[in-house]
């Protein structure tokens, strides 16, 4: 298990477009020198556990897998990362992330969260109707 920190990144240049990537150290927010921006940061007691959450509930937006870039706006991608149940922590984000956004992204954060309720609890379920059926056929026998 490595901590690390998890940045979202976006370019002017590929809008709706998202790049994640993961990181040692902090990085350095200022533009890089390709025009990329980081949007947003994230400390992750489980780096490697962190990109594999986030790229399991954004399975279905992946652009390039190399790259680790995603075809979703930075809010549902902020509220992707925000809702994981890993530990983690916000580092920082971009101030440029209006009010607006920033009720959006709470929203999204509490429909994620649900949305993961409901998957265990149906997972829950299975495992208990599993365990129903081999008490029923170990009694059987």
């Amino acid at each position: 298990m490595k901590t690390g920190f998890l940045t979202l990144e976006t370019h002017p240049d590929h809008g709706g477009l998202v790049r994640v990537r993961i990181r040692d150290e902090v990085p350095e927010l200022s533009e890089q020198e390709d025009g990329t921006e980081i949007r947003y940061v994230a400390r992750f007691k489980d780096i490697e556990a962190g990109r594999m959450h986030v790229q399991n509930m954004m399975h279905r937006s992946l652009v390039d897998l190399e790259n680790r870039i995603y075809r979703k706006d930075l809010d549902e991608m902020i509220a992707c990362v925000e809702a994981d149940n890993l530990d983690h922590t916000r580092v920082w984000m971009d101030p440029a992330v209006n009010q607006q956004s920033s009720s959006r992204i709470e929203q999204l954060v509490e429909k994620h969260k649900l949305d993961q309720k409901w998957l265990d609890l149906i997972w829950r379920a299975v495992g208990v109707a599993g365990l129903v059926l081999l008490l029923i056929t170990a009694m059987r026998l």
